[in-house]
């Protein structure tokens, strides 16, 4: 799964609660929730679309190696008789 969160401190009436929190609390939360949170961060639509579809990419990337990894752990202990 790949969660995106976008945080908008400039909603209609207040902004978010996760917008309210500092960076570092914000990355300690979803690192304990057992994420690898990845910002994206700016105010330029040009620069943050680029942006954005490089973290995409690289998170995509990151799950595929993680599927790898588990795909060759399940091959060895099948040849292991488990």
């Amino acid at each position: 799964m790949l969660p995106i969160l976008h945080l908008n401190g400039y909603k209609i009436a207040n902004p978010a609660i996760l917008a309210r929190i500092s960076h570092a609390e914000l990355e300690s939360l979803f690192v304990g929730y057992g994420y690898q949170p990845y910002f994206v961060e700016g105010d330029q639509p040009e620069a943050m679309h680029q942006l954005m579809a490089a973290t995409v990419d690289a998170t995509i990337a990151g799950i595929r190696e993680i599927q790898r990894k588990a795909e060759r752990a399940v091959k060895r202990a099948g040849r292991c008789g488990r």
